[in-house]
């Protein structure tokens, strides 16, 4: 194995375990929290508020429960086997990981490119329109 392909298989499994906005989302609520750890409960509801445009203190019912257990289930475990949380499942909280920082940083790096092919249709994937 080369120093490039020991480089490549931690960053690609990294990019592998961001792909999912709920990861993506963990991964910034966890480094811009004041607690070093943190509910899943807390996850879920902070989540769940998000993506239904809904205060934090009214996400239950349904989809917090959806989103509780995608974490639960599926997220954590994810973000945890490549090194960006610590994730203990007994408990149902996670703290941060090697590789949180590393994760944040790629999400912050790949944000403007995200902005610019999704937020701006008029410029989507080098095309421009013409305007009068």
């Amino acid at each position: 194995m080369t120093g490039t392909e020991s480089f490549e298989n931690p960053v690609s499994e990294l990019h592998h375990a961001l792909r999912a906005t709920r990861r993506r989302t963990v991964v910034s609520l966890l480094t811009n929290s004041e607690e070093a750890t943190i509910p899943v409960r807390s996850l879920a509801r902070e989540i769940a508020a998000e993506e239904h445009s809904i205060p934090t203190a009214a996400a239950s019912g349904e989809p917090y429960r959806n989103v509780y257990n995608a974490l639960s289930q599926t997220h954590l475990p994810t973000l945890s086997s490549t090194g960006v949380i610590i994730y203990d499942p007994k408990r149902q909280k996670i703290s941060a990981g090697p590789n949180l920082t590393v994760a944040y940083i790629i999400i912050e790096m790949t944000r403007p490119t995200v902005t610019l092919l999704f937020d701006q249709p008029e410029q989507r994937m080098g095309e421009q329109i013409m305007t009068d």
